[in-house]
């Protein structure tokens, strides 16, 4: 069988496609398929990569002209290009909005015209529209209108849906899909658990030689930095020498926040920010630790994803609460 993955980012950067759809697609084409992934590049310093990665052809769309708005329907309409020459059976779609939900529109009206045969399929790994994504993205009030009907109308036009969560399931089934499938995340080759060994120098390094150390390795998009110091204090009522060792990035600069914050708490030598790190180095730091925190605040987000994160920890043997 012939299929085409299309998504909304490239193999760097957010990680939807580097560990959710490129292993599915290299699953596919062991088991005999000829599969083809179509990605976007996305950001300044990816490049594309790879022409083909365990039996997966990959094909880069380029940014296209720099005007705005004009670059994004050239990258859609190269994707769309690139998966139509693949002549596939199976368009398999990651993400219902944007370029990828815009290929799978496309070849809806391609199959209504008597175009295309084959089958469309769709991905979801979060829920995208109001009470997900869009609350908190700093989109003008059009576009997360947009944004939601894509995600409703891709939803409902998809022959199968896969979720990567229960309760997405679940909303799925709300909106009108007609069938889903229940696929959650599984562990990559290159999570950071099982990339490296450990670092038996790592702790006297950071001067964590002989303290408790709690990890927190995130984007903080899950929680409030508010609460996280709240937990942190509580912790060190019952232990004071414990140290908080935070690996990861937020997506709107919340460690710079979360430093202030423990600076006014008086915890500031207690909390160590290692920010964004490669998976061979962020291996080290799940060893150096005794626990993980994983925070997560009650909300349709939350309750929607399958975070990889924590996969990630559970495979490197961290205690999580």
């Amino acid at each position: 069988m012939r299929i085409a993955v299309v998504g909304n980012f490239g193999l760097t950067g957010k990680q939807t496609m580097a560990v959710r759809a490129l292993p599915l697609a290299e699953a596919l084409a062991t088991r005999g398929h000829s599969v083809c992934a179509a990605l976007p590049i996305r950001r300044s310093d990816d490049h594309g990569g790879p022409a083909e990665q365990n039996g997966v052809r990959l094909k880069y769309a380029g940014r296209g002209p720099r005007v705005p708005g004009l670059s994004h329907i050239w990258q859609l309409l190269i994707l769309a290009h690139f998966a139509w020459h693949w002549h596939p059976e199976v368009l398999y779609c990651f993400k219902p909005i944007a370029y990828s939900g815009g290929v799978l529109s496309l070849f809806w009206w391609l199959r209504r015209l008597g175009l295309y045969r084959g089958r469309l399929v769709l991905d979801t790994d979060d829920w995208e529209g109001d009470g997900g994504w869009n609350d908190r993205q700093p989109f003008p009030w059009w576009l997360k209108r947009f944004v939601a009907r894509q995600e409703r109308w891709s939803l409902r036009h998809a022959d199968l849906v896969t979720v990567a969560s229960r309760a997405l399931l679940e909303r799925t089934r709300q909106v009108g899909a007609q069938r889903t499938l229940y696929l959650p995340n599984a562990p990559a080759a290159s999570s950071p658990g099982l990339v490296a060994p450990a670092d038996p120098n790592l702790r006297s390094r950071l001067g964590l030689e002989g303290r408790p150390v709690v990890l927190l390795y995130t984007r903080f998009f899950e929680f409030g930095t508010g609460r996280l110091m709240d937990c942190f204090q509580e912790i060190l009522r019952a232990i004071p020498d414990t140290v908080l060792l935070v690996v990861g990035q937020g997506l709107e600069g919340e460690e710079t926040e979360l430093r202030r914050q423990a600076a006014d708490r008086g915890v500031a030598g207690q909390v160590v920010l290692a920010g964004w790190l490669p998976p061979d180095q962020v291996a080290g730091y799940f060893r150096a630790a005794d626990v993980a925190l994983y925070p997560l605040d009650d909300t349709l987000l939350n309750r929607t994803k399958c975070p990889v994160k924590l996969l990630d920890l559970l495979v490197a043997g961290v205690a999580v609460v």
